[in-house]
């Protein structure tokens, strides 16, 4: 038997843990372009006319705007811990004579292989790159010896805190704000010369930065974006009549809004030859309205070759959506979109069938073709996601875990999750197949998809593990469970049948009592088993909400994690 160790730092940890051009057609255009989308568009509503989309957010936002407008430690340096717990040999693999990411030098820890994820530090084994208070920095690796290269700097009020490294250039993804307006900031860095870094191009974009994935150099790039440029009335007194007055009048200002409000604006600039783009991020005939209205937000899809052409040759698609997570496989992003929710209906005569109608997450899939993406379908699941890991593709099916009412605003005692299991037909994803009744009146904490095979850990007072068998997805079933103590908020396959899980221990009320590593044996899927734990008291670790701030390093037995705790 090897010996597992866990190591933490109760400090700031660094883990390595869209296609066109810029040009865009005129929104005031009567036709829209012709994009992508048109073959797939039986789900997400395409419309005709420029002018049927602005009636759509006019229309939905008439509905919203009211009489304000549309609301919308102690440090004593770092303190290590180690413990450890027994692993099988198998966990590590032997170490091969050729580099290897992963193995000869870490690497940010992805959901899936082949897909990267933004990161604070990105290597190519020879030069670390890293984000820390607003620099990027260059280091150059020798061994153990590292020796700082050069440092870009950025004072503006922008906030740069992800990265994407590809060949000889990095990718800055940042967010800063323009009056009372978010704006996200693109920034394409080339790193050919580590020691002379230099930015090739700059892009603003109005909106708020979601997250991003690269498959083999190709970006795709997600951000959210609110209504701009109005200017609201506010009631002129106290008073029902002055609150009248200015609903009215902010219900004129939608009536008369243009494009220029409800699209995303960019601004794009060559730092090399200085010339500068700008325009609407998106055409209207490439914008998409779900079946249900989700909201007054535009979620945007950017796609570009990062090595290659970079940000002066992109492409973008839209849904008329809320938006916050995404989950991409080698073959195509998925973007979760919350439905807009009716309080109004959820009050004490109200059901657990209209709970279920309301709380849904509706699903869109966007598959690559080269620098581009294509819309394939939309579909839903009841309830709400726990983030990305709650997804996960297999053999073209997406299996997706979810609870009705994750936070217990309405259906506490009676909320459950469920596995459902999607697959793209004629332009949807049509549920094929879904167990339900999994943690009564808890909610999801970790998700985890090996093969066939599918992990979910639930937690009010105890912790459920539940084995999801999928090898059939028209029959999910539950094939084992095991109930503890404390949570799971992250799982990461250590070895054949064995599931680290990072969390918090608990007592038998629910009440947390520190970070929590526990050993999973699931080489029975009926029996599943924790073979080992460690908990350290009070704390708790980034790695149970950022899975990045996770890394393991199986060849030497090891995997690593931040720790942090009040003394």
């Amino acid at each position: 038997m090897r010996r597992l160790s866990i190591l933490l730092a109760a400090a700031l940890v660094l883990g390595a843990c869209a296609a066109g051009t810029s040009d865009t057609t005129d929104p005031s255009a009567t036709e829209p372009v012709d994009g992508p989308f048109g073959l797939y568009a039986a789900a997400l509503e395409r419309f005709d006319r420029c002018e049927d989309l602005l009636d759509y957010y006019v229309e939905h936002a008439l509905e919203q705007v009211g009489p304000y407008g549309l609301q919308g430690q102690w440090w004593g340096g770092p303190v290590f811990m180690e413990g450890e717990m027994a692993v099988d040999d198998a966990a590590a693999s032997e170490p091969g004579g050729t580099p290897q990411a992963g193995v000869d030098y870490s690497v940010t820890n992805v959901q899936t292989e082949g897909v990267d994820e933004p990161d604070m530090v990105k290597t190519n084994g020879t030069h670390l790159f890293t984000l820390l208070d607003n620099r990027l920095i260059s280091t150059a690796v020798d061994g153990a010896t590292l020796t700082q290269l050069d440092v870009l700097e950025f004072r503006g009020q922008e906030w740069y805190s992800e990265m994407l490294l590809d060949g000889d250039t990095i990718l800055l993804m940042g967010q800063s704000w323009s009056g009372n307006s978010e704006v996200v900031t693109l920034v394409e860095v080339d790193v050919s010369d580590p020691s002379d870094l230099s930015i090739a191009r700059r892009m603003q974009i109005d909106g708020r930065y979601v997250s991003a994935r690269m498959a083999d150099g190709v970006v795709r790039l997600v951000i959210r974006s609110y209504p701009v440029g109005f200017e609201w009335v506010t009631p002129s007194g106290s008073g029902l009549r002055a609150e009248r007055d200015a609903t009215e009048a902010n219900k004129e200002i939608i009536r008369t809004s243009t494009f220029d409000n409800w699209l995303p604006y960019f601004v794009q600039t060559d730092e090399v030859t200085g010339s500068e783009s700008d325009g609407v991020l998106l055409d209207c005939g490439s914008v998409y309205a779900p079946p249900a209205f989700s909201g007054l937000a535009t979620v945007a899809v950017m796609s570009f070759d990062l090595d290659g052409s970079g940000l002066s040759d992109w492409s973008a698609d839209g849904v008329a959506a809320e938006g916050e997570t995404i989950y991409g496989s080698t073959n195509a992003l998925y973007v979760a979109t919350q439905r807009w929710v009716d309080w109004a209906i959820l009050n004490d005569e109200g059901s657990a069938a209209d709970a279920a109608e309301e709380f849904q997450t509706h699903i869109h899939k966007f598959t690559y073709a080269g620098d581009r993406v294509a819309y394939e379908g939309s579909g839903s699941v009841p309830g709400f996601l726990n983030g990305q890991w709650a997804m996960s593709e297999y053999e073209g099916d997406l299996r997706v875990a979810s609870t009705l009412d994750p936070w217990g605003w309405w259906t506490s005692e009676t909320s459950e999750s469920f596995m459902t299991v999607l697959r793209p037909t004629d332009g949807e994803l049509v549920e094929i197949g879904q167990v339900g009744g999994l943690g009564k009146g808890e909610r999801i904490y970790a998700v985890r998809y090996i093969g066939s095979t599918g992990y979910v850990v639930t937690f009010r007072q105890t912790d459920p593990l539940y084995v999801i068998d999928l090898s059939d997805p028209t029959t999910p079933t539950v094939a084992g469970e095991l109930k503890i103590l404390g949570y799971s908020a992250y799982l990461h396959p250590v070895g054949d049948g064995l599931l680290l899980g990072v969390g918090q221990d608990a007592d038998e009320q629910g009440r947390t009592e520190g970070t929590q590593f526990s050993l999973f044996d699931v080489s029975d899927p009926s029996d599943p088993q924790r073979i080992d734990q460690i908990t350290f008291e009070g704390g708790y670790s980034a790695a149970e909400w950022d899975h990045r701030a996770f890394t393991s390093w199986l060849s030497e037995g090891l995997v690593f994690a931040p720790y942090q705790m009040w003394d």
